[in-house]
């Protein structure tokens, strides 16, 4: 072990556990040996735990006391997963329509973290996340760090969205830097990726010497052109390099891997519950993360199905602070068939079909995603307020968008003026407007993004 990886695991890692009151390295070795228990064992653990959930939320959280209450159901009356039928759906919109009531109402008891969604399938979301939640999540991830070779304290270079708009307080900056000294991390802001900063992004990687790279897809697609387009060889090659926020599709890993020379791993997971399925490496789809999530595939008549196509509706067992119980985050897929020769024994997703999140150009030919603009909102709602129902980005041409804002009251000026000036920073051509209702496309689904079309 090398002296900076013993400092991450004796010091950093533990420090960070007792300073927010998680069980991060514990619950890791926990899901270290959860993974090749039997499909049966496995199946034991997640009811135990959907249990516990259940009994919590019909007596603490005012949403589930009342859905219950309606429909006359009891925990008592769910006997195993086939009985989670009967536990009607959770929407995006009856999520937002009803956040308070899903807070526990005995949160205060509990340490929890203030935070929200990303917003890749539509605006942000309030969320509230406990230490189990926190732990699990890391936790899962750190096993899969581990499937891919990268261990505590292994150096990281994140190609990832970072303030815009508003000036970032020195506290925040200290903090920020603190933080990516222990997880041996170097930052890299992928809002500005075009020709002219692709070189010095390449020369901080041959720099930094990074074991793994993780970015958006979309960043690590404009890496990968120029690498290739210039004929480009990197003197060092990564160990593995994973894409997060858009749907990995062939070609992509096709591209990056033929770059980067170096395998790119998948993962998946969505604002309300993080680390969903991770990519192994062993070409047998995405693990599911059971012992922290009980992800289902719907038909179109709520119907489960065994392995899919289908709508995903998945379960936290571990946010006992703001459950999400059987909610549909917008994604759909399919599940693998199992292999009796994996040694990982946990099911595995075999693709994802919905999660695919269009990009537009800015001025200087950098391109970013939905989260782009969520970013943006969220930095200006302290200084203005306001709610905005949905948005949709739509772009003609490189360097111009048409940001449209659903609102059936007159929005405050003034957040219309902030909106356009911090547009104004990234397109040469910015059109603010204002709709009762935003339309949908000709299959009647909502996009966030509308790109340029292709011809």
């Amino acid at each position: 072990m090398s002296l900076r990886s013993f400092i991450a695991k004796k010091i950093s890692y533990p420090l960070q556990d007792l300073v927010n009151g998680t069980a991060i390295l514990r619950t890791t070795e926990v899901l270290n040996r959860t993974q090749y228990w039997s499909p049966e064992e496995q199946e034991s653990y997640q009811f135990e735990k959907l249990l516990r959930l259940l009994h919590h939320a019909v007596h603490h959280v005012p949403y589930y006391r009342e859905l219950f209450r309606q429909h006359s159901l009891s925990v008592s009356a769910i006997k195993g997963p086939d009985d989670l039928q009967k536990i009607p759906v959770l929407t995006r919109e009856t999520a937002r329509e009803n956040n308070q009531a899903l807070v526990a109402e005995n949160m205060h008891r509990m340490r929890v973290i203030r935070g929200v969604t990303g917003g890749t399938t539509g605006p942000p979301l309030k969320l509230l996340r406990d230490s189990p939640d926190r732990s699990f999540t890391w936790a899962a991830f750190f096993r899969w760090y581990g499937w891919m070779g990268f261990g505590y304290g292994d150096r990281m270079v994140q190609l990832w969205g970072t303030p815009t708009v508003l000036h970032v307080p020195l506290s925040y900056r200290v903090r920020a830097a603190i933080k990516d000294f222990y997880y041996n991390r170097h930052i890299i802001n992928s809002f500005h990726l075009n020709e002219r900063t692709i070189p010095g992004v390449l020369d901080t990687i041959e720099r930094t010497r990074p074991v793994f790279i993780r970015g958006y897809l979309s960043a690590l697609i404009q890496l990968a052109e120029y690498i290739l387009k210039h004929e480009i060889r990197l003197t060092h090659i990564p160990q593995a390099v994973s894409s997060t926020t858009e749907t990995l599709l062939p070609p992509y890993k096709t591209l990056i891997e033929k770059a980067f020379q170096s395998r790119l791993y998948d993962q998946y997971g969505c604002g309300e519950c993080n680390s969903i399925a991770f990519d192994a490496g062993d070409r047998n789809g995405l693990y599911i993360a059971v012992e922290h999530c009980l992800l289902e595939i719907l038909d179109e008549r709520n119907r489960t199905l065994a392995e899919g196509p289908g709508r995903f509706v998945v379960t936290n067992l571990d946010n006992f602070a703001m459950p999400f119980i059987r909610y549909e985050n917008g994604d759909s897929g399919r599940f693998s068939p199992c292999d009796e020769k994996s040694k990982i024994r946990l099911p595995a997703v075999k693709e994802i079909l919905g999660r695919t999140a269009d990009t537009v150009t800015l001025k200087d030919g950098s391109r970013v995603h939905g989260v782009f603009f969520t970013d943006i909102l969220n930095e200006l709602f302290t200084e203005h307020p306001s709610s905005i129902h949905r948005f949709q980005a739509v772009q003609s041409r490189p360097g111009s968008i048409e940001f449209r804002i659903e609102k059936d009251t007159p929005p405050d000026p003034s957040y219309l003026e902030a909106i356009e000036q911090a547009l104004h920073q990234f397109f040469d051509e910015v059109h603010v407007v204002t709709m009762p209702a935003l339309p949908g496309d000709a299959s009647g689904k909502f996009r966030y993004i509308l790109p340029i079309p292709q011809t």
